[in-house]
């Protein structure tokens, strides 16, 4: 089974199951800690204190049966760089507390049950099995199919579903009846970017960030207009590109994925009474403070480019409109400007009609917390809005 949670492993587990955030899972997390429910949620420890799991093992006998339970405690590595573990694994503060006992909202209930399934999940005896496979030969083919029985829960009990592929009963030598042959053409894919999920656990993998500071950076990006949620999944924007080309040509030493994870050893070790703070700060800000001086004195400014909508400007005829990136997020405005000063919100369009007015466009519109939804262009006239995209 899988260790508890950590705050990295909750929010990937969430932005999967559940489709959430970073930023709304330590909310709904903040709230059951504040009320009790679980242990602390800023943790990269997988840690369990003995007095838990004894009780987890206790409550796995009596409610799942002696077999289900193990003889001696199940202990679990941290794979984190640069884990602290100050804090043991998020957990239930009593396996006793079903999810069904907190009531004072369903994200609160799902998130919980989430933390306690794995929890006693990771108390519970392993599933067992057996892996058959088949293969057929056709002339000059040989066609294989996989199956999996389980001949024992174990942990899998929680769930329900085992997920496992059954293959109908065959005997050795026995003549199969072709029923339907069917084809399909596939292509490499590139990598997909990253989501919440992909994102954190990258992060991590590189020693890059803290339990407390995974939410804060996924949503600063977003707020800083540097990155876009399109589907779920993060896309750079031209402001997002223009910051990064910039960092990346003036200060490479800076932005390098290593720096950033060995600066959080060091500071570990300063926190660990292992080294002094004022050497580790002196050794980065005395070169640092020249290097921003001489960039300050050279660096050209930054032009960011606009993304073009392949329609001229209704107002001079002249310029073509184009999309910007403003302070509050993307608009319309004239290639030309400043000397033409044409502007109009920018709708984000699918290229889809809206089913429900058969007149408006299906437009991506986001909500006050930064949520992106589907909407209709006719809004408010037509009230039409859909979390998933119209199919």
């Amino acid at each position: 089974p899988p260790a508890p949670f950590t705050t990295s492993t909750l929010q990937q587990a969430a932005a999967n199951r559940l489709g959430w955030s970073a930023k709304r899972t330590m909310q709904v997390a903040q709230t059951l800690y504040e009320e009790g429910y679980i242990t602390y949620h800023r943790t990269d420890s997988t840690n369990l204190a003995m007095e838990a799991i004894g009780t987890a093992r206790d409550f796995i006998s009596h409610n799942f049966g002696q077999n289900y339970a193990l003889e001696k405690p199940r202990f679990f590595k941290t794979k984190s760089k640069v884990a602290q573990e100050a804090h043991e694994a998020i957990r239930p503060t009593s396996v006793q507390t079903l999810a069904s006992s907190v009531q004072k909202n369903r994200d609160q209930q799902k998130l919980y049950e989430m933390i306690w399934k794995r929890f006693v999940a990771c108390q519970m005896a392993e599933a067992r099995g057996v892996t058959v496979t088949v293969t057929v030969t056709a002339r000059e083919y040989k066609l294989q199919a996989k199956g999996d029985t389980i001949t024992f829960e174990g942990w899998y009990k929680l769930n329900g579903d085992t997920n496992e592929l059954r293959l109908p009963e065959v005997a050795e030598g026995e003549k199969l009846e072709f029923v339907d042959l069917t084809k399909e053409q596939k292509f490499t894919q590139p990598p997909a970017r990253y989501n919440d999920a992909s994102l954190i656990k990258a992060l991590e993998e590189m020693g890059i960030g803290r339990p407390s500071t995974y939410a804060p950076t996924l949503s600063t990006i977003q707020d800083r207009q540097y990155v876009e949620k399109i589907d779920k999944r993060f896309k750079p924007t031209s402001l997002g590109l223009a910051v990064n080309d910039f960092l990346v040509a003036n200060f490479p030493n800076i932005v390098d994925y290593e720096f950033t994870a060995n600066m959080e050893y060091g500071l570990d070790e300063v926190a660990n009474g292992e080294k002094k703070w004022q050497p580790l700060l002196a050794d980065f800000y005395t070169p640092f403070e020249k290097q921003l001086a001489d960039v300050t004195q050279t660096a050209e400014r930054v032009k960011i480019e606009t993304e073009k909508t392949g329609e001229k400007c209704p107002k001079c005829q002249v310029g073509d409109v184009v999309i910007r990136l403003g302070k509050f997020g993307k608009f319309l405005s004239c290639s030309t400007y400043p000397e033409c000063d044409y502007k109009a919100n920018y709708q984000n369009k699918t290229g889809q009609k809206c089913a429900k007015c058969g007149d408006g466009d299906v437009i991506i519109r986001k909500t006050r917390t930064g949520r992106s939804f589907y909407g209709c262009s006719n809004y408010p006239k037509c009230d039409f809005a859909s979390w998933t995209k119209p199919k």
